[in-house]
């Protein structure tokens, strides 16, 4: 054997991020004395069912003594699951002691009151009852925050619910106390702009929905005394062309919610079900709402009723109210479940479904997010999970048009619930992952397959198609009673890297806000509290982490078993915490570092940490999270000391990268091979005004790809490391696909998950793609590479700082 040797080769493994991996809660700072821009008031309303204005709009109150140029800011929307839904960027001043309008988009009905003439113009489609908006500045510092009814983003607790007649409003001095429950009441909408124009919305509409949208009546009234079908009713519309008016009809009970907040069941024409619909029929479902009744006086599931009520519109679905009923009498045919493989796409195409008792075929579990909060698991009929387009695909209209054609194929397999698991109702078992009491845990992940078992009703609201079980579910729920049934896929990822290819094995993974300095330990700093109330995970803090020693101790176990089973040599970790910022001493920047080292050798790991630079090579601002790496010492060994990428396209914005030299400890090996870790720029808050283009890649695509280029910059003047086997790995924020990783393609770097086909590493939106990478140049002598999907796929609830 040679005395000396080429490096041998290598496999890449990266562990999936968390759903959070790139969303962090914004901190915003309480201006009870009135030193800065608030958000006065929120309506998402606008256009809708029962709604005195047109358009949704966000206003902006200024409580100073001077204007504000608000050049640089924008305002941002999220559902109330926390998914983004879009911003706006801003331009122009608000005046001291003014407001500022912020229209939004424009319902279906047209015929109701304008808006003031608004300040700023956007497109974003809010919720009329839930949800959060954000305003951050031109450094995207967040600056307030204002989350309404069951929105999981807000400022100590939530605004009232809000519905298409009313908005939450903020006194009018404009004091913020960062507590959206008090700052805020609903009542009727005030727009109010620049110049001091404003409309009061009235609230003459039915917040109900049941008001008349149409301004002309039906021409030929129905007689309330007789009976019609159920489809006579829905129409074949969106809407029913009978609003407003009193009906009877006739329906088999397929569906009963008497608790769970839904308050009404589910009617469908005696023998229908047998006939797959087109597109220009009408359903035979129909729900009746029963406001606050008792659950004694509900119907039961099977019984034939006759029932009179008013018909008119309920987010988006057409329903009954004020309602009697008796039971039929006569013989009827029986409702029969439709058998479908899948819903048709599109909202026109579903309406014939709208409240019909539908059994499903096989699904594929796309997004689980929300599971967590609002018992939601979205699904994608077949046996593939949604992907971002960009992960496939270059940006540009083809892979917006996609993503929009996921969107109208997608269905919410729902509760049946109101409730938020996370606020109101943390001492539910949570559904669909536990059953049978609570007592049966089963994990459902993403690309899960599941089959339906039981029969499920269509419906939509807030503008998603759901399949509602019969009867409320929770976790308390018996396995069989649930819709769904599944293979719990969690074993199959256990060993997953014992058998990757190589002989050295390069990593990366978000440790998701690794802190070892506590949120109990800062001054004014909340929590976010665990299911019997105990804080656990800090928030609006400076401090990104757990608030007490119990819940780092619970999110470093996780931690230290995932590292310790990559089997790796070398580890690039992001999101860890960089104690100099945080406490402004830089003797201590690697003290959370040296801290997960000592918990990973405690438990059986064998690992060392790559050790900062000489003082005098470490940014002076930095951010309080940072990169890292740790390595194997039985297998390879630093060269030399770590060398930070200090580059103005990283300050303000992002973490600054880490570059080390390695070489195996096998003196038979002389060559060397360099790691870069990265963790670039989000694609949420906007930096720089990099907002989103509109070709699918998000906001900050033009700055990722400027770190991309600042990455390969600072690498061409190591001069040293020339023509060695080098890897830049991390948590890029960019799908497979976009403009950042061309820059390293175009620059002889290969994107070994792509090219392996290997899984993806994170979820979004309902979409799967990896926004983690480890890429390799033309010098690596590659083998494999593959993503361990132990916690992307699965539901946050799984993670320290929720329920389980």
């Amino acid at each position: 054997m040679s005395s000396s040797r080429r490096l041998r080769t290598f496999a890449l493994a990266a562990l999936a991020s968390t759903s959070l991996a790139t969303i962090a809660f914004p901190v915003a700072h309480a201006t009870p004395a009135g030193d800065n821009v608030v958000i006065s008031e929120v309506y998402g309303g606008g256009g809708n069912n029962g709604a005195p204005l047109t358009n949704d709009f966000i206003e902006l109150f200024n409580p100073t003594d001077e204007d504000i140029d608000l050049a640089g800011w924008s305002v941002e929307y999220f559902a109330a699951s926390g998914n983004t839904g879009g911003s706006t960027s801003l331009t122009g001043t608000i005046p001291a002691g003014g407001y500022f309008l912020i229209q939004q988009s424009a319902g279906n009905n047209k015929d109701l009151a304008a808006l003031p003439t608004p300040d700023a113009t956007g497109s974003l489609s809010m919720a009329g009852a839930n949800g959060s908006v954000e305003l951050t500045d031109d450094a995207s510092s967040t600056v307030d925050l204002v989350g309404y009814g069951t929105a999981s983003r807000v400022e100590t607790a939530g605004a009232p619910g809000l519905s298409n007649s009313t908005s939450a409003s903020r006194a009018e001095d404009g004091a913020d106390t960062d507590d959206n429950s008090a700052d805020f009441t609903a009542g009727d909408p005030t727009p109010t702009n620049s110049a001091g124009e404003t409309v009061s919305g009235d609230g003459d509409g039915d917040e109900d929905g049941n008001g008349n949208t149409d301004p002309e009546e039906p021409e030929t009234p129905v007689n309330p005394d007789e009976a019609i079908d159920i489809a006579e009713i829905q129409g074949t519309d969106a809407a029913t062309p009978l609003n407003g008016q009193t009906v009877t009809t006739q329906g088999e009970v397929t569906a009963v919610y008497s608790d769970g907040g839904l308050n009404g069941f589910v009617i469908q024409t005696p023998g229908t079900g047998v006939d797959v619909p087109s597109a220009s029929d009408a359903s035979h479902g129909i729900f009746v709402y029963m406001g606050n009744r008792a659950a004694d006086e509900y119907p039961t599931i099977g019984e034939v009723l006759t029932v009179r009520g008013q018909a008119g519109e309920h987010f988006d679905s057409t329903q009954l109210s004020n309602v009697t009923f008796e039971v039929a009498e006569g013989e009827f045919e029986p409702v029969v479940p439709l058998s479908i493989d899948k819903l048709p796409a599109g909202d026109v195409e579903r309406e014939p479904y709208e409240y019909m008792l539908v059994l499903p075929g096989a699904h594929t579990v796309t997004n689980n997010y929300a599971l967590n909060t609002f018992g939601e698991v979205g699904l994608a009929a077949g046996d593939e999970a949604f992907r971002q387009p960009t992960d496939f695909m270059a940006p540009g209209a083809e892979a917006v048009a996609k993503a929009e054609e996921y969107k109208e194929l997608l269905v919410t397999l729902d509760d049946a619930r109101t409730a938020n698991y996370m606020q109101s109702d943390k001492h539910t078992p949570l559904p669909y992952i536990t059953s049978d009491n609570g007592e049966n845990i089963k994990s459902l992940r993403t690309t899960d397959q599941v089959e339906f078992q039981n029969p499920v009703i269509v419906k939509k609201d807030f503008n998603l198609w759901r399949f509602l079980p019969t009867t409320p579910v929770t976790g308390n729920t018996a396995s069989a009673d649930l819709p769904i049934t599944w293979e719990d896929s969690r074993a199959d990822e256990l060993g997953a890297m014992d058998n990757i290819a190589g002989d050295y094995t390069i990593s990366a993974f978000n440790v998701l806000n690794y802190f070892t300095s506590l949120g109990q330990d800062e001054d004014g700093c909340g929590a976010y509290t665990d299911i019997n109330g105990n804080p656990v995970a800090t928030n609006y803090c400076t401090v990104r982490g757990t608030y007490s020693e119990s819940a780092l101790a619970d999110q470093q176990e996780k931690i230290v078993a995932a590292i310790n089973g990559l089997n790796a040599d070398v580890i690039a970790l992001s999101e860890i915490e960089d104690t100099f910022a945080v406490t402004g001493d830089i003797t201590r920047r690697d003290e959370a570092l040296l801290t997960l080292v000592d918990a990973l050798n405690a438990d059986g790991g064998n690992w060392k940490a790559v050790e900062s630079p000489a003082a005098d090579e470490i940014p002076g601002n930095p951010d309080v999270i940072r990169v890292a790496f740790i390595y194997n010492p039985d297998r390879v060994k630093p060269v030399g000391a770590s060398r930070i990428f200090e580059d103005e396209r990283f300050t303000g914005t992002a973490r600054e990268p880490l570059a080390q030299e390695f070489k195996p400890v096998d003196e038979d090996v002389t060559e060397t091979f360099v790691a870069v870790a990265n963790h670039f720029k989000s694609k949420g808050s906007i930096a720089n005004d990099d907002a989103d283009m509109g070709d699918g890649q998000g906001n900050n695509a033009n700055l990722r790809v400027s770190q991309a280029e600042a990455v390969l910059e600072h690498l061409a003047q190591q001069t040293d490391w020339e023509d060695k086997a080098t890897f830049v790995m991390g948590d890029l924020n960019t799908y497979t696909r976009e403009h950042a990783l061309d820059r390293f393609r175009d620059a002889g770097y290969s994107v070994p998950q792509e090219e392996y086909n290997a899984s993806t590493s994170y979820q979004f939106d309902g979409m799967l793609g990896s926004l983690d990478h480890v890429l390799a140049n033309e010098h690596v002598d590659l083998q494999d590479a593959q993503v361990w999907n132990i916690n992307s796929d699965e539901s946050i609830a799984f993670e320290y700082s929720r329920r389980l």
